[in-house]
């Protein structure tokens, strides 16, 4: 029995090593207050992930998209964009994230925060907070939708795509 939990342990640990190695980009927890979706979700992906300096000098970004999940309930898209990372280093109140759940073109549920300078419709407020650590990146963020959805939530980067 003892043996058998350690077999199973070793698998599991080779399982997550190997998961990193074949290109996690990012991992992303955010908890949800209110709302249909209310609740905490984890998503893990191998494609998108953060950016620095693709939507503005200075920016910070992420693309979070999982374009085959088509379940109405799961967490499958995660936009931010961060005009000036560097202010974000202590906490910004001006950037753009929108949460998204079902499908790509058929959304059950997206949660948006629009707090920009110059946006036409902005929308909601919170902070968040871009730690660069160069070749990786930790965002987290607290925010509020005009409907009173709170999330709040991380953004691990395990790669950051720079065109700076």
């Amino acid at each position: 029995m003892n043996r058998r939990i350690l077999v199973t342990g070793a698998f599991l640990l080779l399982g997550s090593v190997a998961a990193f190695a074949d290109g996690v980009k990012e991992t992303v927890h955010v908890v949800i207050t209110g709302g249909a979706n209310a609740g905490t979700y984890d998503v893990s992906t191998d494609r998108g992930g953060c950016s620095a300096g693709f939507t503005g000098v200075g920016s910070w970004g992420n693309q979070l998209s999982q374009p085959k999940e088509k379940d109405p309930k799961k967490l499958n898209s995660l936009q931010l964009i961060v005009p000036d990372a560097k202010k974000a280093a202590n906490g910004t109140k001006e950037f753009f994230l929108m949460v998204g759940f079902g499908p790509l073109l058929q959304r059950a549920a997206e949660y948006t925060v629009e707090t920009r300078a110059g946006q036409k419709r902005p929308m909601g407020s919170g902070t968040v907070t871009v730690m660069d650590h160069g070749t990786t990146g930790m965002v987290r963020f607290d925010v509020m939708t005009a409907d009173k959805v709170h999330m709040v939530g991380s953004i691990d980067c395990k790669e950051v795509g720079r065109n700076q």
